[in-house]
């Protein structure tokens, strides 16, 4: 009897024993979209927290990409040099020429081109801005577009670098330290440029380092939030950026003197940032598991659901795409097929470069508007505080359309309203040539509007292509998208030249770049609620089903 009860109590145990292990290895297979909307919450107290730490970046971002609309500006105006009165037919020639218009001061003009040297000087002095310094004017005047082209040159090989660097080997947090590093150091050299060219080389190698805080900033934002939030975490971000341009006309008014001042200022802010705020961030849940890190991953997801004063159940595990085939915790394999890309993937790449096309016109656009100011009638510092404080509402109003519209009906309606906007500049250019001793509000309104409906159109891009790629190559493709923004816009300081010599030309150019590029958005798929795919292959086989059942006639 005693042997029957104790072979009883064996097989008991080995029962429960067999319970244990089955509950036990009964996994909760969740995507990460699925724990964030479950589990750790569409939009808490974490996800902000993460979105304004990253956001930050955003601030000097602008700071070096718009500085050159002061240290490279167009001098305030000229006068005679009064110890050089009568002393030589020049200095006579000097006073002749200034007298209609206004004493022994007038503004740049041709002029100055036919004057000795010696027998003037800048308002202000020469070390105002570089085109003070290195007499960029005249037959050097082009001279003066170089940096500025190069700056944006630099981020298109930046966005290059820093989106297959963020991608496939340091990840997204990494990769935004890296890029704060070199955007202080390439902005203080900068400040100690001996000739144009010098400079011209710095503003490249500034252009290089600075774009990768962008591109980090805005993935790290929407990788973490639910489907729905996407779109304002995405748009809201942009509001650090408009207090960088805001912040410029502040700091450069005092210093207007001395352009090198204002680089030494603004290489300050990333280098506070990378030691205070970026150790902070936490790296993105969805890199980490496409990257074979799933522990790390599930950790990431923990801490922002701590945050939120929430909970994630013990037998949780993230799913990994069908094709998908993990490396040994720890190791650098992948997910998925390492030579999988946008390029090598049929629909991925026509659909990189419609993006990569609308995004030049809209680069081009976005910053020509701001870099034309000095070509308005007007005063430059008030036009920079305006055109940003015409952010905002651009922000408020694209976020909250976000929330209902679709973002490719909104990118196209915004960009064709901005270049019918620039358009319409031309008629107030006119007036205002025939009156240039009085401000033009009538033109600065009508191009503060315009630029406002440009601000939505790029902040909407950023955000569409985040959508519209899948984790292992979404960094990738921000990227990219980035590098036609900074083509178009290392063509438009060749237009703001050409422009001081022929505004209304600038404005007509500008118009028509965007109008084009706002009809090129409708060859793009609509993302609005879509879920964030991780893989090329599970985006393409899970859009086909989702076209395939939409093609299926509605059974009654």
């Amino acid at each position: 009897m005693v042997d029957m009860e104790i072979k009883k109590e064996e097989e008991t145990k080995e029962i429960d024993d067999t319970a244990t292990a089955a509950v036990a290895e009964e996994k909760m297979k969740l995507s990460v979209d699925e724990v964030i909307e479950k589990y750790v919450g569409s939009f808490g107290l974490s996800q902000l927290l993460q979105v304004v730490l990253v956001s930050f970046s955003w601030v000097f971002d602008s700071q070096n990409t718009l500085v050159t609309i002061f240290t490279d500006a167009q001098p305030s105006g000229w006068r005679c040099k009064t110890s050089a009165i009568n002393a030589s037919l020049s200095s006579s020639w000097c006073m002749n020429d200034t007298a209609g218009g206004g004493g022994n001061e007038g503004q740049l003009s041709g002029h100055v081109c036919g004057l000795a040297a010696g027998s003037w000087e800048w308002i202000g002095g020469n070390s105002a801005t570089t085109i003070a310094e290195w007499d960029l004017i005249c037959h050097r005047k082009f001279l003066a577009a170089i940096p500025t082209s190069l700056f944006f040159i630099g981020s298109i090989l930046g966005c290059t670098f820093y989106g297959r660097l963020a991608d496939a080997w340091l990840g997204r947090k990494k990769t935004l330290l890296l890029a704060c590093i070199l955007t202080t150091i390439t902005t203080f050299f900068t400040s100690l440029s001996p000739n144009v060219w010098i400079y011209s080389f710095l503003r490249f190698a500034n252009g290089f380092a600075r774009s990768g805080n962008g591109i980090c900033s805005i993935v790290l934002s929407m990788e973490v939030v639910g489907n729905k939030w996407r779109g304002q975490v995405g748009q809201y971000g942009f509001f650090f950026y408009t207090a960088g341009l805001l912040s410029l006309p502040f700091i450069a008014y005092p210093i207007r003197t001395h352009w090198r001042y204002l680089y030494w200022i603004i290489s300050l802010p990333p280098l506070v940032y990378m030691f205070l705020l970026v150790p902070l961030v936490v790296e993105s849940p969805r890199w980490l598991l496409v990257r074979g890190r799933n522990k790390e991953a599930l950790e990431v997801l923990r801490k922002l659901a701590r945050w939120n004063r929430k909970k994630l159940p013990d037998n949780i595990d993230l799913i990994i795409p069908s094709q998908a085939t993990t490396g040994s915790e720890g190791d650098k394999n992948t997910i998925g097929d390492e030579n999988e890309n946008i390029w090598t993937t049929r629909w991925a790449a026509k659909r990189m470069i419609i993006v990569m096309l609308f995004g030049f016109g809209v680069g081009f656009v976005y910053f020509g508007i701001q870099l034309n100011t000095e070509n308005l009638n007007f005063n430059l510092y008030l036009t920079v505080i305006i055109n940003a404080l015409m952010e905002i509402p651009a922000i408020v109003i694209g976020g909250i359309l976000l929330s209902f519209t679709n973002r490719r009906l909104l990118s196209s309606l915004s960009a064709i309203s901005a270049g019918v906007l620039c358009i319409l500049c031309i008629i107030f250019t006119t007036a205002s040539s025939k009156n240039t001793s009085s401000s033009n509000w009538p033109q600065l309104t009508i191009e503060a509007i315009g630029f406002m409906a440009s601000s939505i159109t790029f902040d909407v891009l950023n955000i569409y292509c985040v959508e519209l790629f899948p984790t292992n190559a979404r960094n990738f493709a921000v990227s990219m998208s980035r590098a036609s923004l900074m083509l178009g816009a290392s063509l438009s300081p060749l237009l703001v030249a050409v422009g001081r010599l022929s505004p209304s030309l600038s404005f007509i150019v500008f118009g028509a770049f965007s109008i084009v590029s706002g009809t090129l958005s409708v060859w793009l798929p609509e993302t609005r609620n879509a879920p964030l795919y991780e893989t090329l292959k599970q985006q393409e086989e899970e859009e086909e089903e989702k076209h395939r059942r939409l093609r299926q006639p509605t059974m009654v």
